[in-house]
């Protein structure tokens, strides 16, 4: 009880991160050796855009706007306050989103682990997901008809091969008949060298 008391005072405070614990430290400098030369071109400045509350980067703009969009209250129930994990969190879900909009073909099984995984951090979190969800059960049902309908093309073509063959072997036998036949139908000569 003390122990899921104390989970949940840390996840309300955004401390409690997908069962880990997120230790927060400030450090003051008192006194600085040497020096430390940062040239602008090593460290760029990520330009982040805020929408509904959350950083952005400016490619990810368009697909944060149509989630808010599309589903207004979805941070609706956001416990994190830290700016820095609310960026985290929708990175999380932009990547999820785009994740999902992948061919079957090119999502892998663990790949759907991770996914639902990362649903239920999103979840637990205070995002709601439900549609989501559907979404991703959607995928998983494409994945699973995918797979069924592989297996089946690989059973049907073990199966056809042996017909192939037996087809390429009549044809043989039929092309050996035919010129049989030919031998059959030719005309005897009387003026053969071989003829007595």
């Amino acid at each position: 009880m003390i122990v899921g008391l104390i989970s949940r005072v840390l996840l309300g405070e955004g401390l409690l991160v997908n069962g880990e614990l997120i230790i927060v430290v400030k450090v003051d400098v008192l006194e600085v050796e040497g020096e430390v030369v940062v040239s602008e071109e090593s460290s760029p400045v990520m330009e982040t855009i805020d929408v509904n509350g959350f950083q952005v980067l400016p490619s990810q703009v368009d697909s944060a706007n149509r989630l808010f969009a599309r589903h207004q209250d979805i941070a609706s129930k956001f416990r994190p306050k830290n700016p820095f994990l609310k960026t985290a969190y929708m990175n999380d879900l932009l990547s999820l989103t785009k994740a999902m909009c992948q061919s079957p073909q090119k999502i892998s099984k663990d790949d759907l682990a991770e996914q639902y995984g990362a649903l239920a951090y999103l979840t637990e979190a205070g995002f709601k997901v439900g549609w989501l969800e559907k979404k991703l059960n959607e995928v998983k049902e494409k994945k699973n008809k995918e797979e069924a309908c592989l297996a089946q093309l690989q059973e049907m073509e073990e199966q056809l091969q042996p017909l192939k063959q037996r087809c390429l072997d009549l044809e043989a036998q039929i092309d050996k008949a035919n010129v049989e036949l030919l031998v059959a139908r030719s005309p005897l000569s009387l003026y053969n060298d071989d003829a007595v």
